[in-house]
């Protein structure tokens, strides 16, 4: 009898044993993303919860984090403060290579897993502040995004570019998209940058509130300036009736966004992300539609600077995919 309780206390702790190995086992990825009212957060956490559907079973458990943008994401993957994230793909370039802003600052782990859709520049004015032209935006109260993020980056540009204008001839104010919103409708704004995928929530309340709201367009010969200074841009229109109350379609500009990772993440971490996000396209079309805007048939277009994560090739080759050579990682070269 005491050989049978020593067999059993011996299986009680294998299992514990097991368990615990199994605990210890699971590998957890944060997904970095922007402000809770743009279009970076809860699409995170859509690719988020996909993938914990999908592979948690594999020992996986992925996490959506809110955050300051696209620079703060690449410094958080540079520190190990994060595994994956949303970013702008001319920033991702920039700070792979260290030039332009990170010249100095070069972050050499960054990867790409895939394109996204185009982040695009929409500058939501308050009608009643008299802005009219992008000159008119001199003295004005403008939310330029939170510090340190791919908006205020942005800002700045296209500031410049198209009106030659600095942050010295504005009221900068660094805050997020739905407190910018907020401000805006209180009148403590006259302007604001929503640099993210389209429909933008803290937009559509705005187009939806009580005070009335427009957006800064691009002309062909604006869109020209910038892309002199800045040749990754293209243009985007946003069609009619995508905010309330928006009769005309807009003529804005875009950057293509990406899904990124630090090198260290697996190969087989990322192959069966994008396992997943394909295979739950539709589901994801439903439930934001900024995935209405990924081009699944080109998810390597628009991608500037840095090259692919192996995973990420491995699943394009499988799908018939070319991988263009400047995106392949440099043990692939």
């Amino acid at each position: 009898m005491r050989k049978g309780f020593i067999a059993a206390l011996l299986a009680v702790f294998a299992l514990s044993a097991a368990v615990a190995g199994t605990a210890q086992a699971v590998e957890f990825v944060t997904i970095v993303t922007g402000s809770t009212g743009g279009t970076y957060y809860p699409v995170g956490t859509i690719i988020a919860n996909s993938m914990n559907k999908e592979m948690m079973s594999k020992g996986v458990k992925a996490s959506a984090q809110s955050s300051g943008g696209t620079i703060e994401n690449l410094k958080m993957l540079k520190n190990d403060e994060a595994e994956m994230a949303i970013a702008m793909s001319n920033l991702t370039g920039f700070a792979y290579k260290g030039v332009g802003t990170y010249e100095g600052n070069q972050i050499p782990s960054l990867r790409y897993v895939m394109g996204l859709w185009p982040d695009v520049t929409q500058i939501v004015v308050r009608k009643e502040a008299g802005i009219e032209t992008w000159g008119d935006l001199k003295g004005k109260r403008m939310a330029v995004g939170p510090p340190a993020s791919g908006t205020e980056f942005t800002s700045k540009l296209v500031l410049r570019a198209v009106a030659g204008l600095t942050f010295e001839d504005i009221q900068p104010e660094y805050i997020g998209y739905s407190e910018a919103a907020q401000a805006l409708q209180n009148g403590r704004l006259d302007a604001f940058n929503a640099e993210t995928g389209y429909p933008v929530s803290a937009v559509s309340e705005l187009y939806a509130g009580r005070v009335p709201v427009g957006m800064l367009e691009f002309s062909d010969d604006e869109l020209d300036e910038l892309q002199l200074e800045a040749p990754y841009y293209a243009r985007v229109v946003i069609p009619a009736d995508v905010y309330p109350k928006q009769t005309k379609p807009l003529n804005l500009v875009g950057v293509k966004s990406a899904l990124i990772v630090s090198e260290k993440v697996s190969d087989e971490i990322v192959y069966e992300t994008l396992k997943v996000i394909y295979n739950d396209r539709e589901a994801m079309k439903q439930a934001h539609a900024a995935f209405t805007k990924v081009d699944y048939d080109h998810p390597m277009a628009g991608l500037y600077g840095a090259p692919l994560h192996p995973g990420a090739v491995k699943f394009f080759k499988e799908q018939g995919f070319e991988i263009p050579g400047s995106l392949l990682p440099p043990e692939a070269k």
